[in-house]
């Protein structure tokens, strides 16, 4: 199990300050979807990220510091994947998804591109505390 402050200093590094360090993240957004359902799905990447196990034991003789820097390295690629791969791909779905449902049931086009952001909050960010709350239940204790 990763330690606390090497997820942390993974997440802030990611998360706040927008830094990538080993996939490109995208020119555009994902899609026109509010950013609350990343973030969300991104907590659930961090607790994932806490369960791994990052260090193996025959390390275990090493300097902390050097295991910290290991888990913070592996944290943020596990986080980095997750979020511009996994989470990217699933946000696109759901944005031609929507997109096509809207506009296949007959709503105007200024309507929808008026709407577009608030339409696609519900979504992503049911989807996002769904993956929390499926992560939240596989990995902390009862």
């Amino acid at each position: 199990m990763a330690s606390n402050y090497a997820v942390g200093i993974a997440g802030f590094v990611h998360l706040i300050l927008g830094i990538s360090f080993y996939l490109k993240p995208p020119h555009d957004s994902c899609s026109p979807a509010p950013v609350l359902g990343s973030l969300i799905f991104s907590a659930a990447v961090l607790l994932l990220a806490k369960d791994l196990k990052m260090y193996p034991d025959r390390y275990l003789h090493l300097p902390y510091a050097i295991q910290f820097i290991v888990e913070t390295i592996g944290s943020l690629a596990v986080l980095e994947f997750f979020a511009l791969v996994v989470w990217c791909m699933l946000e696109r779905l759901i944005h031609h998804v929507i997109r096509f449902a809207c506009l296949s049931l007959g709503m105007a086009d200024r309507t929808y591109l008026a709407m577009e952001y608030w339409i696609l909050a519900i979504p992503t960010i049911a989807m996002g505390g769904t993956f929390l709350f499926l992560m939240k239940m596989a990995v902390l204790p009862h």
